[in-house]
């Protein structure tokens, strides 16, 4: 509005508040790293570590609850969402198909990468494991989610008065590189998997802190 950039509450929060990037001029000035970013993302890494360091057998146990939860916390948002004014118009829009879009060639490369999302992530041994996953769950996945989405996308579009086409705008490679390093040299790292495993998500989370400082995202 006259010439300012617009922003929602959650985006204000967000910017000024949990990342504080106004306090950086660009890449040149990091500004430090985060304190409260870098302890949040070293918990993270240190979920994927007891996730890990036992290889299937502590992975098997942690599959109960990541399995489960994502449709708990989907559940949450969808009733969340519903509440919501302007949410019907988000459903709307995402049960009317617009066939047109099916000569677009973007439209297939993106329902493509789908595939691969309700896979899981798509790529590493998660990928072979999914395979045996019914296709129909994660064909229910996706649809479920697209509920909780797009009720969110109708509400937005009835706060910023727009159309809600106008309103739309990596651990599990870790495990894969685990496990081939493990099959490689099996008499070195089978024993001490432990010990490897805590090196490389330490390497990772040293990598990753200027993502976690005032610049970083």
């Amino acid at each position: 509005i006259d010439g300012q950039e617009w922003r929602t509450p959650s985006q204000e929060f967000y910017i000024y508040s949990v990342l504080e990037s106004n306090k950086s001029t660009g890449l040149d000035n990091l500004g430090g790293i985060k304190p409260s970013m870098a302890f949040c993302l070293f918990l993270v890494f240190l979920i994927v570590y007891f996730a890990l360091w036992k290889g299937p057998q502590s992975t098997g146990k942690i599959v109960w609850i990541t399995a489960t939860a994502p449709y708990i916390v989907l559940s949450i948002l969808l009733i969340r969402g519903l509440t919501l004014p302007g949410a019907s118009k988000g459903i709307y829009y995402y049960l009317t198909p617009d066939f047109d879009k099916l000569k677009e060639p973007e439209v297939w490369t993106a329902a493509a990468t789908q595939i691969f999302f309700s896979l899981g992530p798509g790529f590493g041994v998660l990928l072979a494991l999914n395979a045996l996953v019914t296709s129909l769950i994660n064909c229910f996945t996706s649809f479920f989610s697209g509920f909780v989405i797009f009720s969110t996308l109708g509400y937005m579009s009835e706060l910023t008065n727009k159309p809600v086409s106008e309103v739309v705008g990596e651990f599990s490679g870790v495990e894969a590189f685990i496990t081939g390093f493990c099959d490689e040299y099996p008499r070195i790292l089978a024993r001490k998997r432990e010990i490897f495993v805590a090196l490389v998500l330490g390497m990772f989370y040293i990598g990753s802190l200027p993502a976690v400082t005032y610049v970083g995202f």
